[in-house]
């Protein structure tokens, strides 16, 4: 009969890199619990999440874990999910009316960039905010002429400009069946400017004061139709 070798007895470094062990375990599960929390709260988050996201964000957030609601997933077919963004002429008088200026710059906001850049982010979100506040089904004009005021304020101010029109532009998705694109739609090119339509444009302006006045445009919808003149013959 064959004896085995005695073991060795445990010394205190074993102990040491058995509690270290535990303790690095311990640490990687707390992370990896946290990360998968904020990520999973990203999208249409519960009020359990939200407590459980406010808790992690001291560490979430330092460490730029959080998406802080930004979008990571593509598409889900909503008009919401749309490409948007805000484009703003300018003008250097306030006095004339643009139809009768050049436009001295024009702006879009948000410029070229990575989109976890914060300034970035912002501006679709307020892009976003502001198409949302212009649906016919949720109008909001509080909204939408406070964000057009800030914007055309903004880019007035960066410009040594006087007066701005401040669009709303959003870009339509191509139908998943392409046979179903309407004529003038290139199906080859779903960036091209016809899939572009302003949900929003307001007139933007500084006054004799200095303050900074908003007026919305009117939409096709909004403007009354024109009625046929009377007839003359009796």
């Amino acid at each position: 009969m064959s004896l085995s070798p005695p073991s060795k007895p445990a010394t205190a470094s074993d102990d040491e890199t058995g509690a270290l062990r535990s303790v690095v375990s311990l640490a990687l599960c707390i992370h990896l619990f946290c990360v998968a929390t904020v990520l999973a709260s990203n999208f249409r988050r519960s009020a359990l999440q939200e407590r459980l996201v406010s808790v992690f964000g001291a560490y979430t957030k330092l460490l730029d874990f959080d998406p802080d609601q930004t979008p990571y997933y593509y598409t889900l077919g909503r008009l919401s999910d749309d490409d948007t963004w805000l484009a703003i002429d300018l003008y250097a008088s306030a006095d004339q009316p643009v139809s009768e200026q050049q436009i001295a710059r024009r702006l879009r906001l948000p410029e070229g960039g990575s989109n976890w850049l914060g300034d970035r982010r912002r501006a679709f979100q307020l892009a976003k905010l502001l198409a949302s506040s212009a649906d016919p089904e949720s109008e909001n004009d509080d909204v939408t002429g406070e964000i057009a005021r800030a914007v055309g304020g903004w880019a007035m101010r960066q410009t040594k400009n006087q007066r701005a029109v401040v669009r709303c532009v959003r870009r339509m998705s191509q139908p998943f069946d392409l046979a179903m694109l309407n004529p003038g739609f290139p199906p080859d090119r779903p960036t091209d400017p016809a899939y572009d339509v302003t949900v929003y444009e307001a007139d933007v302006w500084s006054d004799e004061d200095g303050q900074v006045q908003v007026q919305k445009r009117a939409s096709r919808a909004e403007v009354a139709p024109r009625q046929p003149a009377p007839s003359s013959d009796k």
